[in-house]
């Protein structure tokens, strides 16, 4: 019930800053407590309409905000940055939800799985729980397997951020903002964050962090969303595509592996579980690995401003026909299915099962601080970190 929640005090859009206001009550959304009335901002192109979402252990107050526009929209909330659904217009004009997640702020305070939000200082993992650097060891949160996951403890994912509603001429969504203070979750330095999410009306996602500091830290940003295209069933029969030649492996000396030839091979498309004739590993599906993006760059291992995007993903659903195309100017990214999401009480009356998302989590990589041959992620005083990833619908 929301335990281990910690942070500063920040507060939501305040209302009074968006100009045009009418009151009434959630018609046609699912129940949440509290939700009794919604500021609308009505735009020649897009809507955004911001929900009380409930209140934290110590008090705060979390909001859900809606951005819609004529072919896709989403819904986030400022606790932990999470996009609670994002919804695509089908060819019969209906909209399909096509990530998981939940109907309640305690489904999200409850949940261990970092469902659809922000991860950071550092996503992934960072082996023995520490790192070192101009001889300072630094104690992180042991969470896992001797190793801290995801930034450790207080989780990105559990805290309120502050959120503005942010309205382009092609684009609007919402941007998030936080100060973490020198020696939160144990990692140097003073950084302010800027997680901004941007639909537009060619059916993408933009997903962009930036980050400042003024002392040297580990920084690599990431988003948690588990993507399931028809909104419903496993995903075995998915079927996927990667620009990735390599995998990264971090257990002792960190290395850059060659796909080829394994079951981690996706540079030719094929579903998610092959039982082809021709398959390394007939029915293998437990992915959960880090891949090697044409964004690599040996000599930096974070995005810094103006670094362009590439592709390095495409997924599709060959039920519904759906295709998600992702970018991003990131070194690595995640290849998760789920496997660890077990009987977990979702959307719309669902228990989520293993294998029924996928996750293609864009970031540096793993253990990168305690490996001195992978690409430096130290952000520096006077740099600008800018990671973009765009998730595309047809």
């Amino acid at each position: 019930m929301g335990a281990g929640l910690t942070g500063k005090r920040c507060s939501g859009l305040p209302l009074t800053l968006i100009p045009t206001l009418r009151f009434g009550t959630a018609f046609g959304w699912p129940y949440i407590p509290g939700a009794v009335f919604f500021a609308e901002v009505i735009i020649m192109w897009a809507k955004i309409k911001v929900f009380d979402f409930g209140t934290i252990y110590d008090g705060q107050k979390a909001h859900l905000y809606k951005v819609e526009r004529k072919n896709i929209s989403f819904c986030v909330t400022d606790y932990g940055c999470s996009i609670t659904s994002l919804k695509v217009r089908n060819k019969d004009s209906s909209f399909t939800d096509v990530v998981l997640g939940f109907e309640t702020l305690d489904g999200y305070a409850s949940n261990w799985g970092c469902f659809g939000a922000v991860i950071g200082r550092f996503a992934n993992r960072i082996n023995g729980a520490s790192f070192k650097n101009n001889n300072v060891t630094y104690k992180l949160t042991e969470n896992v397997e001797g190793a801290c996951l995801h930034g450790g403890f207080p989780a990105w994912s559990n805290l309120i951020w502050s959120g503005k509603k942010v309205v382009k001429k092609n684009a609007s969504g919402i941007c998030f903002t936080r100060d973490f203070a020198d020696g939160e979750q144990g990692f140097p330095g003073n950084l302010h964050v800027e997680v901004e999410y941007l639909i537009n009306d060619d059916n993408q996602l933009t997903m962009t962090y930036r980050a400042h500091t003024d002392k040297i830290t580990p920084l690599s940003i990431t988003n948690h969303s588990y993507f399931n295209l028809r909104g419903k069933e496993q995903v075995h029969d998915y079927v996927l595509k990667l620009d990735s030649d390599n995998i990264v492996t971090f257990s002792g000396k960190g290395a850059l592996i060659p796909v080829s030839g394994t079951e981690y091979d996706f540079t030719k498309e094929r579903p998610l579980c092959d039982n082809s004739e021709g398959a390394v590993k007939p029915g293998f599906m437990s992915y959960d690995v880090c891949y090697v993006s044409n964004a690599y760059d040996k000599d930096c291992g974070i995005p810094l401003a103006g670094k362009p995007v590439v592709k390095i993903a495409e997924l599709t659903d060959p039920v519904c026909g759906r295709k998600m195309t992702v970018s991003s100017n990131q070194e690595g990214f995640q290849l998760y299915t789920a496997k660890y999401v077990n009987h977990v009480a979702g959307k719309d009356g669902r228990w989520y099962v293993p294998y029924q998302a996928v996750c293609i989590e864009t970031q540096s990589f793993p253990d990168s601080p305690n490996q001195p041959d992978f690409p430096p992620v130290m952000l520096k005083p006077g740099q600008q970190y800018e990671a973009r990833t765009v998730y595309e619908f047809n």
